[in-house]
């Protein structure tokens, strides 16, 4: 599955300056999207679908675990 915008996140610029941030409408939406992935993976009968699905659920988790509030885990 090719990516819809090419971007490589390990060669990207990053900016240790400034802390991670995301206001409550954008938090919002991505749990929301992660829970429909989610639903997505867990209901997939193709195994390659499902680990298709898999690898995105992991990425977008891992963004919301960036993104959680102190001592929220």
């Amino acid at each position: 599955m090719g990516d819809v915008i090419q971007f490589d996140p390990f060669t990207s610029i990053v900016r240790d300056d400034e802390l991670p941030h995301m206001d409550d409408f954008g938090r919002v939406l991505l749990i929301g999207a992660f829970s429909d992935l989610v639903k997505l993976r867990d209901s997939v009968a193709n195994e390659h679908s499902r680990k298709q699905v898999d690898a995105i659920v992991k990425q977008i988790g891992s963004v919301l675990a960036r993104y959680e509030p102190e001592g929220a885990a």
